[in-house]
């Protein structure tokens, strides 16, 4: 693998029932530059070390992951940013361990949105909820009418789901 034009950071905790297709949702992805997934468990007491782990020792893609598994629970924040600091992408792309993706082209669709948008930070888009088994076609929270935000709406009202965002890391050039 060269180096990867996209992080995907993943953190989990207790996610043993939704780690995997949120793993293989990101291993599916097919797109014209390299990735790397990186994915951070935070002292999980269940079977997601375990589960990881398999999957690493099975997955034909599996050369893409970087996976760190901490002694000591650091908590949420902490681990977020643990994790954002491994990320040697010039794109960092979120998906949680109990989220997960259904299109291959998706970090594919946003990488292009970005390069051809010098002046776009972030790109997201709608998300779909299963909730009891049932998808909810989600709006996530978002105006319909507005195509474009600006800091102050976010911050106004946060309306992306972090499984949606693609966004530029400040620390790549």
């Amino acid at each position: 693998m060269g180096f990867p034009i996209v992080s995907v950071v993943m953190i989990t905790y207790g996610h043993e029932k939704y780690i995997e297709e949120a793993i293989n949702g990101v291993l599916m992805q097919e797109c014209n530059f390299d990735y790397e997934l990186i994915i951070s468990n935070d002292n999980s007491l269940d079977n997601t070390d375990s589960i990881v782990k398999k999957i690493i020792e099975n997955n034909i893609n599996s050369d893409k992951i970087k996976y760190f598994n901490h002694e000591k629970n650091l908590g949420m924040m902490p681990n977020f940013i643990f994790t954002l600091n491994q990320a040697k992408g010039k794109y960092i792309a979120l998906c949680e361990g109990d989220d997960y993706w259904v299109n291959k082209y998706k970090i594919q669709k946003q990488v292009d949105f970005l390069e051809k948008n010098q002046d776009y930070i972030i790109s997201a888009h709608r998300v779909d909820e299963l909730i009891n088994n049932t998808i909810q076609t989600g709006d996530w929270r978002y105006n319909k009418r507005k195509v474009n935000y600006t800091l102050p709406d976010y911050l106004y009202r946060l309306f992306f789901h972090t499984s949606s965002v693609v966004f530029r890391n400040k620390e790549i050039p």
